[in-house]
């Protein structure tokens, strides 16, 4: 049998924190700082922790542990400094037990995120100790178990968000992809769609069980737009009430059926409805059908609400008479509005002579262009229709 060649471990520098606490364990120890060069992923990662649990002006409560941990390992080196003393302990003690002595116990999977940790320490030095709870506190024990199930290198903000996220958004996809900077909002979107989706832990978790795992460079957005279309309620009363039967206020994938039935952009609004931005009403007075979009106003604790636009299908202007029973109806449920309707010839007049410029729905100009590129538009649906349906039938 030939000969296995040992591969060759080369050095591997580091900085920061923990580099001036080995250079101080250096001087009281020479060749301790090249131990921690060469040795392995693990054993530095424990001295980092070290580095960030244990002062170097008070080493004696460290030695303390290890008498009671570890005595022989202390055996013998009375004639050393303290300094001394503490780096050939952390040069003799295995991994484990390093651990038992920094934070009083080494509970199951810690050691393993460690070792995960990689070869340079943590830019963030509170994430030894935070990650020590996640795994030590039996109320965080399925925060440590999706924490392990990530593949590869752990990093520092792995450790973070699995701290700090929701307990109903602890899922592997959501550490993969989520910014600690993101938590918060991740956190009150999930409060929000429990209010206003009726979502359950079950169906969140389903929601996240859809979302491929192992993704690098995929952000939360698209999961969370899709739970936009799940809203059936407001954060608070609408302006005009439900028992309106004239104005019927559409969220969620009624904004979407909307949106194709009037081939505008309702659809694009569902998260200016979610927040409470802008509401999209639909007018059923028989006759013209229409879109009524009202914005949200607010000074101090008073609310009010403006109709910004009356279109009707394809975003066209409705007529007057649709425009004044739609005035009627906004009277009657205290909604402010501009003009609905086209001003009057006289009144157009005057604002051209003054180089007055008005909203382009009334200008004439504006208008016959709209209407001719209206019709262009029109038509190429019409043919898109009929193509779809053709090859539906085929």
């Amino acid at each position: 049998m030939g000969l296995i060649e040992r591969q060759t471990r080369l050095p591997r520098e580091f900085r920061g924190y923990a580099l001036n606490v080995a250079a101080r364990l250096e001087a009281s120890l020479p060749h301790f700082l090249l131990h921690l060069y060469y040795t392995n992923s693990l054993r530095r990662q424990n001295f980092f922790a070290f580095s960030t649990e244990i002062d170097l002006d008070h080493p004696e409560d460290f030695l303390r542990r290890i008498e009671m941990q570890a005595p022989d390992v202390l055996a013998d080196v009375g004639h050393l400094d303290p300094l001394a003393q503490v780096a050939r302990a952390l040069v003799l003690l295995k991994p484990k037990r390093v651990l038992e002595v920094l934070f009083g116990e080494c509970p199951d999977g810690l050691l393993g995120v460690f070792s995960r940790f990689g070869s340079q320490p943590v830019y963030g030095p509170e994430t030894y100790r935070l990650a020590f709870e996640l795994f030590s506190d039996p109320r965080h024990r399925h925060r440590a178990k999706v924490l392990g199930q990530l593949p590869g290198q752990i990093r520092p903000e792995h450790v973070t968000v699995a701290a700090s996220l929701d307990e109903r958004l602890l899922h592997r996809s959501v550490l993969e992809r989520c910014h600690p900077r993101e938590v918060a909002a991740l956190n009150r979107f999930v409060e929000m769609i429990v209010d206003l989706c009726g979502a359950t832990p079950e169906l969140i978790r389903e929601s996240l069980d859809q979302l491929p795992v192992g993704s690098t460079g995929c952000r939360m957005t698209e999961w969370a737009e899709g739970w936009l279309a799940r809203q059936v309620r407001l954060p608070f009363e609408p302006p005009i009430p439900k028992t309106d039967p004239d104005l019927k206020l559409r969220l969620g994938a009624d904004l979407i059926s909307l949106g194709r039935r009037f081939r505008n952009c309702a659809s694009q609004r569902q998260s200016f409805s979610f927040v409470g931005e802008c509401l999209i009403y639909e007018v059923t007075i028989p006759g013209e059908p229409a879109v009524v979009e009202l914005l949200r106003l607010s000074s101090g604790t008073e609310v009010r609400w403006v109709c910004e636009d009356l279109l009707t299908v394809r975003n066209r202007r409705v007529k007057p008479e649709t425009a004044a029973a739609v005035k009627a109806k906004l009277d009657q449920h205290g909604v402010l509005y501009q003009s609905l309707t086209r001003p009057p010839d006289d009144e157009q007049a005057l604002h051209r002579l003054l180089d007055h410029h008005v909203r382009p729905a009334w200008d004439e100009r504006a208008i016959a262009e709209r209407e001719a590129g209206g019709a262009i538009l029109d038509q190429m649906l019409d043919e898109l229709e009929e193509e779809v349906h053709g090859r539906e039938a085929a």
